[in-house]
């Protein structure tokens, strides 16, 4: 493509968003096109209507299509994490002499970790918690390690592998387009590294994802994902409650969604919400009742998930380090990072991108994988120059 763009598809719980993007200065991007359609989403880690998703996907590719003159041949998927699993494994390698850590050692460190787990899935990707040396130094970044003399290498990894589902039904929508190369990205692992700094990272950080049908909570260690779930909540969940409770349609509720703000106490009793047509009246204290009752099930939910996981572990950061908030969960449902972080009794705080006009929740998922998209393609292109120029085939 021109311009060393690279095209991104990001799958959310209701809508695909697809755009070419390069990088810009001062760690910024160019976005030269883009497109956002809505579909029927995804629920318990199936499409609800695979129909739905291909003329999504569809629609949005040919209308960035019609405005782009180069060809778009590569594109970098962003996977959600209820298509996502991550297994995790120490492993260590040993040399017969010391030597400098070379990228074919780390290279080989990976792969053999992968092969020791002999597992049938398909891995999209691999990152490291951290690496250590035999004399038990530790790093969180590769590029520290590269020609350190050791007599083994040792990493916490992560590999993410994708659901079949997802990579037959995504790979073939793409293909019915002429989409020739397809790398599939985990969502979260890309929000992560974009959002959170590398010094938070290198203790216990987490992110809480807020989406439209469905939210996720990982627990991020260096460059990888330590553990994540998904659960099947997110702003539409309230809003069916609303409708529900009151027995208003969708867009009464969409209304009131967007006029509240649950982060106060409480309410006076007389205090209450018209709509623009002036016809119908609720009281404040039970809209809000309603928000923060349904609000509440993703609460005992990711509670739920730190007791599982943690309730032994000793380190202070997994009860002291704040859980980064994002997603257009958390722009919809107005003080939801104060109620959320009361709740479970942890500090929270709210992460967008640094950008003009994108520094929202909602944008998150999408920057963070143009930024990991954008970086892979940089890598790639280094590589093939590295090879060409020294006398390798150009591919």
């Amino acid at each position: 493509m021109r311009n060393e763009s690279v095209a991104i598809l990001d799958i959310r719980s209701n809508e695909v968003f697809f755009s070419l993007g390069a990088k810009g200065v001062n760690g910024t991007f160019v976005i030269s096109n883009s497109h956002a359609e809505g579909y029927e989403g995804f629920s318990n880690g199936v499409f609800l209507d695979e129909k739905s998703l291909r003329k999504a996907v569809h629609n949005a590719v040919n209308d960035v299509r019609k405005n782009y003159g180069g060809s778009i041949h590569t594109v970098y998927v962003g996977v959600p994490s209820a298509f996502v699993s991550v297994i995790t494994k120490g492993h260590t390698v040993s040399f017969s002499s010391k030597r400098k850590v070379s990228s074919a050692d780390i290279e080989y460190l990976y792969e053999s970790g992968w092969n020791d787990l002999a597992v049938s899935k398909r891995c999209i990707r691999r990152s490291s918690m951290y690496f250590s040396l035999g004399d038990n130094r530790k790093y969180f970044s590769a590029k520290e390690l590269r020609g350190t003399a050791t007599t083994s290498l040792k990493g916490g990894l992560c590999y993410y592998c994708i659901s079949e589902t997802f990579y037959q039904t995504v790979s073939a929508i793409l293909g019915e387009l002429g989409i020739a190369e397809i790398k599939f990205i985990p969502s979260t692992l890309a929000q992560s590294v974009y959002l959170i700094s590398e010094q938070k990272r290198e203790g216990y950080a987490f992110l809480l994802d807020v989406g439209f049908m469905t939210s996720s909570i990982s627990v991020i260690y260096g460059n990888g994902i330590v553990h994540e779930e998904t659960f099947d909540f997110g702003v539409g969940t309230i809003l069916v409650a609303l409708m529900d409770e009151l027995g208003v349609d969708l867009a009464t509720a969409e209304e009131i969604l967007s006029a509240s703000n649950i982060s106060g106490g409480a309410v006076p009793g007389n205090m209450v919400w018209t709509n623009d047509l002036g016809n119908l009246q609720f009281p404040v204290s039970l809209l809000n009742d309603i928000i923060k009752s349904s609000l509440d099930t993703l609460c005992e939910q990711v509670d739920g998930f730190f007791e599982a996981r943690y309730k032994d572990k000793k380190t202070s950061g997994l009860s002291v380090n704040p859980i980064s908030l994002t997603g257009e969960g958390i722009s919809a449902i107005k003080g939801s990072k104060e109620h959320i972080s009361k709740r479970i009794s942890r500090l929270t705080e709210v992460v967008v991108p640094d950008l003009p006009y994108f520094d929202k929740p909602a944008f998150s998922s999408r920057i963070a994988l143009l930024n990991m998209a954008i970086a892979d393609g940089e890598k790639r292109s280094w590589i093939k120059r590295f090879f060409y120029g020294f006398g390798g085939e150009k591919k």
